[in-house]
């Protein structure tokens, strides 16, 4: 029994481990990764007793905004002169993007990447002796429509568009936009669809087609999905960054979201099964039925 106990810890150190691999995390979340493989209930206190573990084996685990992280990975990379170079030149390029999203995400990939440099290679870099690479050409990102999107965001006007779906569909869309951010290295235009009551994101590269309306858009907007964890799920539910519950029994809770990409929300919420429903909107409501309605034709298949 002793064995088995021993084990199950360090089957969750490891768990521990490979979240922070991937990404800075909050400690609320590594508590939630842990007890989605087990039916059992821990402390947070259990989850830094792990992280102290890791440090007794030489992992440098680092607190940065209230979420953990290596400040050097397990695996080191050896860059030479020229590498470093691009390196350097991609570190002051990524200063000068102009696209949301875009440059966050480059920044962010190249703070990984040092975390992964050698002694040799932080040394070298830190001898300031190596120029950032040149490029003959320079280097620039052109995406035609997207200033006539960000206009339609500026103006506060309602658009209509026809947009090519992952099915080449093509559908008419009266929406209300809101921003331009990037995806992936894509735009994306962010909008508010009046009819459903949520947000619709839309890459500007399948949009077929769009003109402003001389409707005016709303000035606010209801963002918030409502759904109800029941049973066993209600009391160990722990609350995401912009949830808050709105109403508490002893067989379930009423959740708000107002910040979690609706896609991903509802792929999370699918996570619950039958101890998750959506309330509202409806639009979420249907996305989830659609995606259960899938994956049931997979297994039928």
């Amino acid at each position: 029994m002793k064995n088995i106990k021993i084990a199950n810890a360090g089957y969750r150190v490891l768990e521990i481990l490979k979240e922070l691999v991937n990404q800075p995390v909050s400690l609320t979340d590594l508590l939630f990764s842990i007890e989605e493989t087990t039916d059992e209930n821990f402390r947070q206190e259990l989850i830094l007793k792990y992280i102290n573990t890791l440090r007794l084996l030489d992992l440098n685990v680092i607190k940065v905004d209230k979420k953990y992280c290596l400040q050097n990975s397990i695996e080191k990379i050896n860059f030479d002169r020229h590498d470093l170079s691009v390196f350097l030149f991609l570190k002051d390029y990524s200063q000068k993007i102009n696209h949301e999203n875009l440059k966050d995400n480059l920044i962010e990939i190249l703070q990984i990447l040092e975390r992964t440099f050698s002694y040799k290679t932080q040394k070298l870099i830190s001898s300031n002796k190596i120029s950032a690479y040149h490029l003959k050409k320079p280097l620039e990102i052109r995406d035609n429509n997207i200033e006539k999107f960000k206009k339609y965001c500026d103006e506060k006007q309602k658009i209509d568009i026809i947009y090519k779906n992952e099915n080449l569909n093509e559908i008419f869309y009266k929406l209300s936009p809101i921003k331009v951010i990037y995806k992936n290295g894509k735009a994306v235009l962010v909008t508010y669809d009046t009819n459903d009551n949520c947000y619709k994101e839309f890459f500007a590269e399948n949009i077929v087609s769009s003109k402003q309306s001389p409707q005016k858009q709303p000035n606010s907007y209801s963002s918030s999905v409502l759904f109800k964890i029941k049973n066993r799920l209600a009391k160990s539910y722990i609350l995401k960054d912009g949830e808050t519950v709105l109403e508490y029994t002893d067989n379930y809770i009423v959740v708000s979201n107002k910040t979690e990409d609706k896609e991903l929300l509802i792929r999370r919420l699918l996570r619950y099964y039958n101890e998750c429903e959506i309330i509202y909107p409806e639009a979420c409501r249907k996305r989830l039925v659609e995606l259960i309605t899938q994956m049931e034709k997979l297994y039928d298949n």
